[in-house]
């Protein structure tokens, strides 16, 4: 298949080594109004590539899957327009930054007939997983999930001049991992996020507090933050139960032994390339849409600075 990658900031080296590794995939062409920045990277990929600025100038015959790896505040606008150019989708978390966005990306999808699909890298990472079946098959809901995640970004990119730079890029994560545990659907969230200037213009910390209609409760902080608030990539998870507490922060085995293999992201690309190769219709992505409600009412509450509601996700087309 033809790809057109969109993006050519911080993340797209992560998402192209995957790329080139797979055989289904050729790159057509780079997006980027940065030239030099497409250039760069199709120099140290050695591809034949188009480099072009603008979406609508790599809509060349033959292309069949476009690659969002733009700023979150673009993933709606690019997605769009991909997928009504006739072209399948792989983006970037998040899918959109609101569910507006989000449900009318998906009716689109679905209209169009092409796959949408959205990295979920942290939600599906394997270390994860096994701690996620440790808390399954021990605790039973409600759970209440304390989570920090703080990452030291030497390359901020387009976060030092993004509005909620954590509360957009960082916490969908933690939105997509907290349904791996917690069922039900968010109810509400109330959202604080604070910059902190002294530690560079992207530098913030964000405390996000989510209920569930179980009951359950999850309690996140999260921060572009210097070396010593640093936290392991995943963050450290804390879960209490009614008779049940669980705790883990790589690079602890959750149940006893080490999962080794490919990088996030490169697992995670391969495993929407195989989505984008299966016969049968991609399911009404519920999973993505909460985590978008969520990362929706975060920010709205924010802003608002007071706690929100999380509106219902769309019903299934």
């Amino acid at each position: 298949m033809r790809v057109v990658v969109v993006g050519c900031g911080a993340i797209a080296p992560r998402w192209m080594r995957a790329i080139v590794a797979d055989s289904r995939l050729t790159v057509a062409a780079l997006v980027d109004p940065g030239a030099g920045r497409a250039r760069a990277l199709a120099e140290q990929h050695d591809l034949d590539a188009a480099v072009v600025p603008t979406l609508d100038q790599a809509l060349v015959e033959g292309v069949e899957v476009a690659v969002n790896l733009t700023p979150p505040d673009l993933h709606a606008t690019v997605s769009r327009a991909a997928l009504t150019a006739g072209l399948h989708v792989l983006t970037e978390k998040p899918l959109a930054t609101s569910l507006t966005d989000a449900g009318d990306l998906v009716r689109l999808a679905d209209r169009t007939g092409r796959r949408l699909l959205v990295m979920r890298n942290r939600g599906n990472d394997p270390r994860f997983a096994r701690f996620c079946e440790l808390v399954r098959a021990e605790g039973r809901p409600p759970f209440v999930i304390a989570v920090d995640v703080c990452v030291e970004l030497r390359n901020p990119g387009f976060r030092a001049t993004q509005r909620l730079p954590v509360t957009t890029d960082l916490a969908v994560h933690a939105f997509d991992q907290t349904q791996e545990i917690i069922t039900a659907p968010a109810t509400w969230a109330h959202c604080v996020e604070t910059p902190i200037p002294v530690l560079g213009a992207h530098a913030a910390i964000t405390n996000i507090t989510i209920g569930f209609g179980d009951g359950s409760l999850v309690s996140y902080r999260g921060g572009y933050l210097g070396p010593g608030l640093r936290t392991p990539a995943n963050g450290v998870w804390r879960i209490d139960g009614a008779s049940y507490a669980a705790r883990w922060e790589e690079p602890q085995p959750p149940q006893g032994r080490a999962i080794s293999g490919a990088s996030a992201h490169r697992r995670g690309v391969t495993h929407l390339v195989d989505a984008l190769h299966q016969v049968e219709p991609t399911a009404w992505p519920t999973t993505t849409l909460r985590s978008i409600a969520m990362l929706d009412a975060a920010l709205a509450s924010a802003v608002a600075g007071h706690v929100v509601p999380v509106a219902a996700i769309p019903d299934q087309p």
